[in-house]
C-alpha cells in the first residue's frame, strides 16, 4: 500500500487576521493557529502530494501538523499556513481525497442511488419504521447543538427476534436522537481528533483516528472498525463511553446524502459522519453496494425519542 505525503497550503484568511490583535506576539499566534484549524473547512487550500518510501503508515490513524508562518507581532498583517499529513492509499483510493477526508476538508462525493424493487419482499428501503410509543417526533434541524453527548449505540431497534442496527445518540442523559437507518454501523464513520499546540504556537499536531463504526468479518481487510463483536472472531472494543467523555455537540448538519455530528471537550473532538464521499462496505448477504434508494433522504430522517427501546 503506497504512502503519500500530502501538503495543503494557503494564506491566513483576512477574517482571522482581523481579529488577531493581542497583548503579545505569542497570544496572537495562538489565536491565528487555533482559528485556522477550527475554520479549516472554509479556507481555500492548494494541495500537493508526493510518494514517500513505505513507512508502515496506518490506514486509519494519522498525525497531521498545521504550521503557521507570520511576523513576530501582536497584530500580524499577513501569514501563511501549511497543513501536512501522511496517507496510505489503497489501489482505488485518491490520496488527495483521502487526505481531505481525514482532515475534514471540503470534498465532493458523486451521488449514487439504487432503484427500489417494488416486487421484492425484502427490498423495503434503507430506513426502518419505528412503532414505539416513546418516539417524540421529527428532530428540529439544530436541536442537538449545545447539548452534551452522553451515549451512543448502533444496536437500536428490534422486531422481536433480533435487531436491525439503528443508531442513537443520547443527549444530557435524557432524550435520544435516532437515525432509523438499517445496519447503520456500516454507513457511518467516526473520527477522534486530538490536537496539541506547540508551546510557541507556531504549529499544532493533530492525532486523528478515523474508522467505520462496524463491518462484516469478510470485509475487515478493507475496513477497520471501532467495534467488532462477531462470534468466532477477535473482538474490537474501541468505542468510547460518551458518558465519560463529557463532549458537547457543537456541530450538526444533515442533507439528502448524509450528516455530520461533532462533539468536543477541550482539545478532543468526536465526529460522526455519513455521505457519498465516504467509502462504505458492500452488503455482506447480497454483495450489492450499500446505497440509499432514489427519493430517500437523511435530511428529514432523524427522530427524537424518550428512550432507546425501539420496536420496528
Amino acid at each position: 500500500m503506497p504512502t503519500y505525503h500530502v501538503v495543503f497550503t494557503a494564506p491566513v484568511p483576512d477574517r482571522i487576521l482581523a481579529k488577531a490583535e493581542a497583548e503579545d506576539a505569542r497570544r496572537a499566534r495562538s489565536w491565528i493557529l487555533s482559528q485556522s484549524w477550527y475554520d479549516r473547512r472554509r479556507i481555500d487550500w492548494t494541495a500537493k502530494r508526493t510518494v514517500v518510501p513505505e513507512s508502515g503508515q496506518s490506514p486509519v490513524r494519522h498525525e497531521a501538523v498545521l504550521e503557521l508562518n507570520c511576523e513576530n507581532s501582536p497584530s500580524p498583517a499577513t501569514g501563511s499556513l501549511a497543513l501536512q499529513v501522511a496517507i496510505s492509499a489503497r489501489q482505488n483510493d485518491d490520496p488527495l481525497e483521502k487526505a481531505r477526508r481525514v482532515l475534514d476538508l471540503p470534498r465532493t462525493g458523486r451521488p449514487k442511488r439504487r432503484v427500489l424493487n417494488p416486487d421484492s419482499l425484502w427490498d423495503r428501503g434503507s430506513f426502518s419504521t419505528i412503532r414505539s410509543s416513546g418516539v417524540i417526533g421529527p428532530m428540529p434541524p439544530k436541536w442537538p447543538e449545545g447539548r452534551m453527548l452522553t451515549g451512543y449505540s448502533s444496536h437500536l431497534g428490534s422486531y422481536g427476534q433480533g435487531g436491525v442496527g439503528l443508531s442513537g445518540w443520547q443527549c444530557n442523559r435524557g432524550s435520544w436522537i435516532v437515525l432509523p437507518l438499517t445496519g447503520s454501523d456500516g454507513w457511518i464513520w467516526l473520527t477522534r481528533e486530538q490536537i496539541e499546540p506547540a508551546q510557541d504556537f507556531r504549529s499544532l499536531k493533530a492525532v486523528i483516528d478515523q474508522r467505520i463504526l462496524g463491518v462484516h468479518p469478510d470485509q475487515l481487510a478493507d475496513f477497520t472498525p471501532w467495534e467488532h463483536r462477531y462470534a468466532g472472531h477477535d473482538q474490537i472494543l474501541d468505542m468510547p463511553d460518551f458518558g465519560n467523555e463529557k463532549a458537547t455537540i457543537e456541530r450538526f448538519d444533515a442533507n439528502e446524502a448524509g450528516f455530520v455530528l461533532e462533539a468536543a471537550n477541550g482539545l478532543t473532538r468526536w465526529r460522526f459522519a455519513m455521505g457519498d464521499d465516504l467509502p462504505r462496505p458492500i452488503w455482506a448477504g447480497s454483495r450489492e453496494p450499500r446505497l440509499l434508494a432514489e427519493g430517500e433522504s437523511l435530511a428529514e430522517a432523524f427522530l427524537l425519542a424518550h428512550d432507546c427501546y425501539l420496536d420496528v
